[in-house]
């Protein structure tokens, strides 16, 4: 199945909007032109060679003739490098009011996206932490952190996300119960829940999805307004949102009124934002999760 193109705003789009949509674009296509662009965003060939030239500059995209291509491997960093540097305040933001719902002695899944990675860094001070991922660069982010426990179910190497796909993480998952799962998303719709591109990837973020007794998304606002080919998680099983203070205030209302806490962060403030109470379990029979249960369930192995 071929990847779905993300969706294009048609007007009204800033140039940070339009830059981070060429940036998706570029991830399922080897090259985008000037024209197809400017048609696209409602804007003039000059805007989108001044936004081209802008990507350029910052090592994002390989400026070509009429458009630009994707960075091949080798030329640059690979995609999730590139993809850190997108939204990046905003994500640490998000990242930030996302650890603060994470305490000592808890056990935790992280995803494989770049909003988890910084979710990651915010989480190397806790201690008796246990954390479940698939990203390689989250395990990476937390290899050191001498009070967290990281545990990596095996799979196939998926080189643009730097994550574990594939069958071999689903024994370990079945068997194991964790408390709070932390999920980054290409999309959001109150009919569809969250959303992700990749069949792989989607794979493995709902196995994680089943075992975790609270499940939070977290992304920043660009994700408000897209879409993406399949749910990963549907609208019923999100108990929190973290996105950043940019999100659109209606969406946000609307989430809220389904009994959804959204968190909105501030990138311009340091202090962190006013978290939202616990809701109650979906389901009475699920347990808390905690660092003994997950380490015993995985070693019965």
């Amino acid at each position: 199945m071929s990847p779905e193109v993300p969706e294009i705003p048609k007007s009204g789009s800033t140039a940070e909007e339009r830059m981070d949509r060429t940036l998706e674009l570029l991830e399922v296509r080897d090259a985008v032109t000037v024209v197809e662009l400017a048609q696209a965003f409602s804007v003039s060939e000059v805007t989108v060679r001044s936004d081209l030239s802008n990507l350029a500059r910052q090592g994002l995209i390989a400026r070509v003739r009429g458009g630009a291509r994707a960075l091949q491997s080798g030329q640059s960093e690979a995609a999730f490098d590139i993809r850190l540097r997108v939204q990046e305040a905003a994500k640490r933001a998000i990242a930030r009011a996302a650890a603060a719902m994470v305490g000592d002695g808890e056990a935790v899944a992280l995803d494989s996206s770049t909003t988890a990675f910084y979710v990651a860094l915010e989480l190397r001070d806790r201690r008796e932490l246990v954390v479940v991922t698939n990203g390689l660069r989250v395990a990476s982010a937390l290899a050191d952190a001498p009070g967290v426990s990281v545990i990596v179910p095996g799979g196939v190497l998926r080189y643009a996300a730097m994550s574990l796909v594939g069958d071999f993480a689903s024994g370990v998952l079945r068997s194991t119960s964790i408390g709070k799962g932390f999920f980054g998303a290409r999309g959001i719709s109150a009919d569809r829940g969250l959303m992700d591109l990749n069949p792989d990837e989607v794979r493995i973020k709902r196995e994680m999805v089943d075992v975790c007794e609270r499940v939070i998304g977290i992304f920043d606002h660009t994700k408000w307004h897209r879409t993406a080919l399949f749910s990963f998680v549907e609208t019923g099983q999100i108990d929190a949102l973290v996105t950043d203070a940019r999100a659109p205030g209606d969406l946000v209302a609307e989430w809220r009124e389904r009994g959804v806490d959204v968190v909105c962060a501030d990138p311009a403030s340091d202090g962190g934002p006013n978290l939202p109470s616990r809701r109650p379990r979906r389901s009475p029979g699920r347990r808390a999760s905690d660092r003994k249960e997950v380490a015993d369930t995985i070693g019965s192995e």
